[in-house]
Formats: structure tokens, C-alpha cells, sequence
């Protein structure tokens, strides 16, 4: 998933607040704790955005603590499982904003974490997208990658049943003629 400036899921995802302990002080970002002092003391915590975060951690200049999309309590309710819990209550561009987190901290339980979910919930997605089922309650649980899936889901299986039904040209799935010809010699 490449970084875009013009990605409005990039910008959300990017906006998303990361708890953090400032490893220096800082002059002059006393308002990013809500002070009005004019430093930031080191050891200090803050919920900085991701796009400010990626940087200062590069540079070492904060501590990370995982958001409460990603604290242990809600993974364990993920690993147990995905399929119920409500990823958009934890956070509205959960998967989007997991890929940006696991690579920033490079944590490979928290990946294997994001890739099971995705893989149990995709399956559900699309038995819900193109089954016809009720799926008001459903669709409410899902992150907004997971909304757009669930939407082409349901648009191929509509041009799939067009198609099978002979609405699109007149064109069904026929017997080749050759292969027909060659039953009858049999």
C-alpha cells in the first residue's frame, strides 16, 4: 500500500493519535501537553498524530505506547475472535492505520495479528456482500477498508447473477461446438 498525498485513507489514517513519552525536552512545545509553559519536560506523555510521531521516533525522540485500537486487551479480543469484534468502534480506519503502526514499530505479532483478522473477516464479508442476507448490524462493525470490500462484493455478485442469467448480450455459457461434435462420435 504506497503512501499517497492525494489518499484521503492516507489522511485519515495518518491523523490517528499515538500515545508517546517525550525522550528529550522540547523548547517551545509546551502546548502539545495542553500547557501554556513554553517546553515540553522529557518523560512527559502525549497523543501526538502518526505523521508527526513517524519522524520523532526515527530521530528518538519519543517513546511509543500502542493506541487502544492496539492494546493488548483489544488484540487478544481480535485473536480470539475477529469476526465479532467491532473494528470500526476502535478505530474508523483500523487496517489502514495497523499496516502504518506495524511498520513503524515492527512488531511481527501485532502483523500476524492484523493478517489473521483481515483473513477471517474477509471470508465473512463476502458470504454477507453476496448472500442477500440481512446485514445492517454487520456492516456496522466494519473498519472502512473493510466497507469498500463489502461494497465490491455486492456489485460483483450482482454482474455475476446478470451475467448468469443471459441478461448481458443474450450470452450464455454454451457447450464449444467442437467439443460437441466430438460427443456425438462417441
Amino acid at each position: 500500500m504506497a503512501d499517497s498525498f492525494w489518499d484521503m485513507d492516507d489522511v485519515v489514517a495518518e491523523q490517528q493519535r499515538i500515545p508517546c513519552f517525550v525522550a528529550i525536552d522540547i523548547p517551545g512545545y509546551g502546548f502539545l501537553d495542553g500547557n501554556s509553559d513554553d517546553d515540553l519536560p522529557r518523560n512527559t506523555r502525549v497523543e501526538l498524530p502518526y505523521w508527526l510521531v513517524q519522524p520523532l521516533i526515527v530521530a528518538d525522540q519519543v517513546e511509543l505506547e500502542y493506541p487502544l485500537c492496539f492494546a493488548r486487551r483489544a488484540l487478544n479480543d481480535i485473536a480470539t475472535s475477529a469476526v465479532s469484534v467491532n473494528l470500526h468502534g476502535l478505530c474508523a480506519c483500523f487496517f489502514h492505520f495497523g499496516i502504518k503502526f506495524v511498520n513503524l514499530i515492527d512488531d511481527v505479532n501485532l502483523g500476524a495479528v492484523l493478517s489473521n483478522a483481515f483473513s477471517q473477516r474477509l471470508t465473512e464479508i463476502m458470504q454477507y456482500s453476496q448472500s442477500g442476507r440481512s446485514y445492517s448490524k454487520f456492516i456496522l462493525t466494519l473498519d472502512d477498508t473493510e466497507k469498500q470490500i463489502f461494497k465490491l462484493g455486492q456489485e460483483s455478485f450482482k454482474l455475476i447473477q446478470t451475467w448468469s442469467n443471459g441478461v448481458h448480450n443474450g450470452d450464455k455459457i454454451q457447450t464449444a461446438q467442437i467439443l460437441r461434435k466430438s460427443h456425438i462420435r462417441k
